[in-house]
């Protein structure tokens, strides 16, 4: 520690921990903000084109990205809980909810775009 008051020092390993968790708060949003998109877009009448089982399987890949992202989140919270150092699964469940957001969002694009055309 610095005895001089305009030295700041920097706990890099915490401003990991606060990045992963404003990320994973932002794939829930984003995995949420989907699955209503989806479900608005598949009751339209180009979105009943679509069928019923791939639109199923598209929020799913998107409830899967909201259910990593909260596991994530949960680490993060039990860690800071308990004063204990973050372990690989927060890492890992933040990674798979990228993969399914961009599976469940890119899946269905395509499928619309299909329909569309």
């Amino acid at each position: 520690m610095s005895s001089d008051p305009a030295v700041i020092e920097l706990d890099v390993s915490h401003d990991k921990v606060m990045l992963l968790y404003d990320y994973s708060k932002h794939l829930l949003s984003l995995a949420l903000f989907g699955l209503g998109g989806i479900v608005s877009l598949a009751q339209s009448p180009q979105g009943q084109k679509i069928p019923g089982l791939i639109v199923s399987l598209m929020l799913a890949f998107l409830a899967a990205s909201a259910c990593c992202s909260l596991t994530c989140s949960a680490d993060i919270l039990r860690a800071r809980q308990d004063d204990r150092a973050l372990g690989r699964r927060a890492w890992i469940s933040s990674r798979f909810a990228m993969m399914f957001l961009g599976t469940g969002v890119g899946g269905f694009l395509v499928i619309w775009i299909q329909t569309l055309v």
